[in-house]
């Protein structure tokens, strides 16, 4: 199984430009006004290809807690879309789909490079859209990590506020729904015969949505842990 850094320095580099300029295009009030437009198209992917460099050439940090990016399926609206999954092996093994799904945005870059992808199917068919996704979660704070601390101090001081019961609190929820919607229409009520109704279906349609999207997420952990058992 290989690392990010190590799927990554294998990776078409202008087929991964050209996507990640797809899925996440630059904003024309990012650059100077005296840029043309073929201008700021080749300073971003100077910006983006220096970026990729850096974190191809990188010394990683060792994935003591053998965390594995992996691509599953499940559907949404109305058909099976990709999902990204970010867990420790042993919370694959040990709780499976109720595993938690970490985030990268706080996460130094050394250590992101150094975690692991799956080999699975589902993950390889899907690996452009993983590793895009990684590249621009893993800048959220500057291609660099520049923000980082800063970010970091923030979000400290954030959860200072939560833990000293500072946070947005309802004791009904009229007050709920008036913090919603403000001066709003808000709307229609049904009955209280229909309102029943209604709260079932969803119930029921909730239960079998979930239930089929984790058959669909267990089986590419499943796969995951029959692969690193063979290694």
């Amino acid at each position: 199984m290989k690392t990010v850094q190590e799927t990554l320095r294998e990776m078409d580099k202008k087929e991964l430009l050209r996507k990640f300029f797809y899925e996440h295009p630059n904003k024309l009030d990012s650059f100077d006004d005296d840029l043309t437009i073929a201008q700021a198209k080749e300073r971003a992917n100077k910006v983006i290809g220096k970026y990729i460099e850096r974190l191809e050439t990188m010394e990683v940090k060792p994935n003591d807690r053998q965390m594995i990016f992996y691509m599953y399926e499940y559907l949404g609206s109305y058909k099976l879309d990709p999902n990204r999954g970010l867990c420790t092996v042993a919370d694959l093994q040990e709780k499976g789909v109720e595993a938690p799904n970490y985030g990268i945005e706080y996460t130094p870059q050394e250590e992101i490079m150094g975690y692991w992808v799956a080999d699975t199917e589902m993950t390889q068919y899907y690996l452009n859209d993983l590793i895009i996704e990684i590249l621009w979660d893993a800048s959220f704070f500057g291609v660099e990590q520049e923000k980082l601390p800063e970010a970091v101090k923030e979000l400290e001081a954030a959860d200072k506020e939560i833990d000293e019961g500072l946070e947005e609190s309802f004791s009904s929820y009229e007050e709920f729904e008036d913090f919603i919607y403000g001066d709003e229409p808000r709307p229609p009520k049904l009955s209280k015969e229909d309102e029943v109704k209604k709260q079932k279906l969803i119930q029921e349609v909730n239960r079998l949505h979930k239930k089929f999207n984790h058959h669909l997420h267990q089986q590419e952990i499943d796969k995951i842990l029959k692969n690193l058992a063979k290694e």
